[in-house]
């Protein structure tokens, strides 16, 4: 009976992030946010951020409850999503992956195109009006 409060099968199988996981004991979450990253970073099977929590066996929920509550956590998810997005990048750009694909998997991680405004400004003299006594002077610049 899974479900039996008490059982040790209910306290292994559990979901909740704060069971295992509780801020007297940091380290244990910061070592798995650092093997997601690695695993982002070398895994050619990584194409998501949910494949990342899935390789540490955390659910994404897991994952983005620690981040809101811990910035740290929230640069490291970041950065995951990044290594996935340059390893997807490096392998399209070496033929690994489809180009089309490769590039809606990297908008879908979050990845922006870069978009160019160009602007032409024209200047002229500045025009500097000046009134002396009710009598308007135009003063410019030599």
């Amino acid at each position: 009976m899974a479900g039996v409060k008490g059982n040790k099968a209910h306290a292994n199988k559990t979901s909740y992030p704060n069971q295992k996981f509780n801020k007297k004991n940091p380290a244990v979450v910061i070592r798995k946010f650092y093997e997601m990253l690695e695993n982002a970073r070398s895994d050619k099977k990584i194409l998501s951020f949910q494949d990342a929590c899935s390789s540490i066996n955390w659910r994404d929920s897991k994952v983005n409850y620690w981040a809101k509550k811990i910035p740290i956590f929230a640069t490291l998810k970041t950065d995951i999503q990044n290594s996935i997005v340059a390893r997807i990048n490096k392998e399209a750009l070496e033929g690994e992956y489809n180009p089309t694909a490769s590039i809606w998997r990297m908008k879908q991680l979050g990845e922006k195109d870069t978009t160019e405004v160009n602007q032409n400004v024209t200047t002229s003299e500045p025009a500097i009006n000046l009134i002396v006594n009710g009598t308007k002077t135009n003063l410019k610049e030599d």
